[in-house]
């Protein structure tokens, strides 16, 4: 499922953006603050992607 407006675009993570997800984790002033450490790698985003945003049942957001 997605939602799009004129704006905007939500749709569920796929694992191909797992560089976009490491750009924006590994900052140390983000993840700590929502509870997670910054992630050291791409590997690491790729992994959280798999494990926690690929499931195709729940809407995640972009």
């Amino acid at each position: 499922m997605a939602l799009e407006t004129k704006r905007l675009f939500l749709r569920p993570w796929k694992e191909s953006d797992y560089e976009s997800l490491y750009q924006y984790a590994k900052n140390p002033d983000v993840g700590p603050i929502a509870g997670w450490p910054p992630h050291q790698s791409l590997e690491e985003s790729r992994d959280v992607i798999k494990m926690f945003f690929a499931d195709k049942n729940v809407m995640q957001f972009v």
